[in-house]
């Protein structure tokens, strides 16, 4: 069971979310927050698994609130669920320590599949916000160039927003080969994540 806590001032997407995961038998919502301050103020009660983590809050800001967690907790996980899709503020809160960042509008299609991806060591985004990952990639052509042919266009569809399961359909091969193509592109990058690549390009 992957517990799970949501930050969101809104009460409508706070009720709409707790719904979504009450029906979902392998995630479980353990706490609901309509500020930051009282989501850090319970988080060494709680510690979910993975927080759903608005930015936009009254008070303390969604991404000082993972900071000042991944700050004492260096493994929390958090995915943003947010309006906003301008650069700053997405690279902001990959900065901060999140694991995914999903825009709101396209959340609910795929929410309970991208909260199992960031569990398991994934860097789930909305489509939008992957495709930006894609620029940064192609800043350092050298290690792009390391690439194979068939890695590069795992790539592309991994920042498209692809499920690994719906590369290996468009490739015609398993999931387990996806999975090794993907580790021996982090592996060739000198990355783990998707989110951590964007921020290595971030710093040249």
């Amino acid at each position: 069971m992957i517990t799970i806590c949501i930050v969101d001032d809104q009460r409508f997407m706070l009720e709409t979310l707790e719904t979504l995961v009450s029906d979902a038998a392998e995630v479980s919502c353990i706490g609901s927050f309509s500020n930051a301050e009282a989501f850090i103020d319970q988080y060494e009660n709680l510690r979910p698994d993975i927080t759903l983590m608005d930015i936009d809050l009254p008070g303390m800001s969604g991404i000082e609130a993972i900071l000042a967690v991944k700050s004492n907790y260096p493994s929390a996980k958090f995915m943003v669920l947010t309006v906003f899709n301008d650069d700053e503020k997405v690279f902001k809160a990959l900065r901060a320590g999140a694991g995914g960042y999903l825009l709101k509008k396209h959340s609910f299609d795929y929410l309970l599949e991208s909260i199992q991806e960031l569990y398991k060591g994934g860097a789930p985004m909305s489509p939008e916000i992957a495709k930006k990952v894609i620029n940064y990639f192609q800043v350092d052509g050298n290690k792009l160039a390391k690439l194979t042919d068939k890695e590069k266009a795992v790539l592309e569809m991994i920042v498209d927003g692809y499920l690994y399961k719906e590369i290996a359909s468009k490739l015609g091969v398993t999931i387990d080969a996806i999975k090794k193509h993907a580790h021996n592109i982090y592996e060739k990058l000198h990355v783990r994540t998707r989110s951590e690549a964007i921020k290595k390009f971030l710093s040249n």
